[in-house]
């Protein structure tokens, strides 16, 4: 599992687009790039409205931050909108449709043969991917299992 990019090169996209990279902005990206689940816009605003943060700046700034690639938009189980931070380098998201937890693996060799071979196949060059697993984590599967029991 890859780390997200840290807040100062963060700042450094925001200052190569001419944006100013508020305090508030700081606060948001820090709540997203320290989750270990995939949170939604309410979560983030509940969660940094004691900072000083309002519901509408958290949708402003969530929305930028994902305009800029830096947050990625995912769904869990019941389809509710959803946002992480990817990590620097080559990685994905394998997220828990139950309670979002997320781990991140790199996905290198396999992703990269079948880029290779659908290249082949289509003439299409391509250039990237965006890959996204879901699945159900061992404690939510545990939990479920738990309630089967009784």
């Amino acid at each position: 599992m890859t780390d997200p990019q840290p807040a100062h090169e963060i700042e450094a996209v925001f200052r190569q687009k001419g944006i100013p990279f508020t305090r508030q902005r700081r606060q948001i990206w820090d709540f997203f790039a320290g989750a270990d689940r995939a949170a939604t816009i309410t979560e983030a605003a509940d969660a940094l409205r004691g900072e000083g943060v309002g519901q509408a700046t958290v949708y402003r700034t969530v929305q930028l931050l994902s305009d800029l690639g830096l947050l990625a938009r995912v769904q869990d189980g019941r389809g509710e909108i959803c946002f992480i931070a990817p990590p620097i380098g080559h990685s994905h998201p394998l997220i828990c449709g139950v309670c979002r937890r997320v781990v991140r693996f790199d996905g290198d060799g396999d992703v990269a043969e079948l880029e290779a071979r659908l290249a082949e196949a289509t003439g299409f060059a391509i250039y990237g991917h965006h890959l996204e697993i879901y699945g159900i984590c061992p404690s939510c599967r545990a939990a479920k299992e738990g309630d089967h029991g009784e």
